[in-house]
């Protein structure tokens, strides 16, 4: 980070959104006036942004600012609505910023925080004092966070997601979506106790009626000729279980 510090956020995440969208319409240079013009946001709140949009890499150049295309894509993503794709060009961003990675990092080595806690660490990475615009600042870098899919409430504590993020309620649907058939498959013992009785089975999906179970059983045992008589016995209450209601 800069000997000054890190530039956080000068205002919440929803005005955020605003300029990076204002920012994203325009083919070439703008400058807060600009954005005042095609934006509901101020030309002081843009002017507040303009660090962090330049820090993260959605923003490029001096007095006049360019969209970058990083910036671009997002600002795309943001105005049409799609908050998957919107999701993956955030951790982009983020990717590529080392102060946004640390925060991550920082989450995950505590198995989450309190967001308290977290805007607090925020501010004190940022090496910033905890005032009001600080944490509206860093609660914007939250939301950004959780808009990537790298951040999730958890109760009362923010916890990192690893690897790819969850999929978004909003794109789950009670539809069947024609997933391939698994397996699955237990073991039980054989009257030697040598080699175990195996069992398997398969799931198959029909789109009209649902999920379906199928389930297909194999058993192969190994055993002497002194256990023979021991083992129908415990194959009938095997089938005996299997076939028991369930309720």
């Amino acid at each position: 980070m800069a000997e000054e510090g890190f530039r956080l956020p000068g205002s919440g995440y929803a005005e955020l959104v605003n300029i990076i969208v204002a920012y994203g319409t325009r083919d070439g240079a703008s400058n807060p006036g600009d954005v005042g013009k095609l934006d509901p946001a101020h030309q002081a709140s843009a002017t507040r942004n303009n660090a962090f949009l330049t820090g993260i890499g959605v923003l490029r150049g001096g007095d006049k600012k360019l969209v970058t295309g990083d910036g671009r894509a997002l600002a795309r993503a943001l105005w049409r609505g799609t908050p998957e794709e919107a999701r993956r060009q955030w951790r982009e961003i983020v990717a590529k910023d080392e102060f946004l990675q640390n925060i991550v990092s920082a989450v995950k080595l505590r198995n989450g925080m309190t967001r308290h806690a977290l805007l607090a660490y925020i501010a004190n990475a940022a090496r910033v004092p905890r005032n009001k615009p600080t944490m509206s600042g860093a609660a914007a870098v939250v939301e950004i966070l959780k808009a990537s899919g790298l951040l999730r409430e958890n109760e009362d504590r923010l916890v990192a997601n690893f690897g790819e993020p969850p999929v978004p309620d909003d794109d789950l649907s009670e539809e069947p979506r024609g997933e391939p058939d698994g397996e699955v498959g237990v073991t039980i013992p054989s009257p030697g106790g040598e080699a175990p009785a195996e069992v398997s089975g398969s799931v198959s999906v029909d789109a009209s009626r649902g999920v379906e179970a199928r389930v297909v059983i194999q058993v192969q045992v190994r055993c002497t000729a002194d256990e023979v008589e021991e083992l129908g016995p415990r194959l009938r209450k095997l089938l005996d279980d299997l076939s028991a209601p369930r309720g």
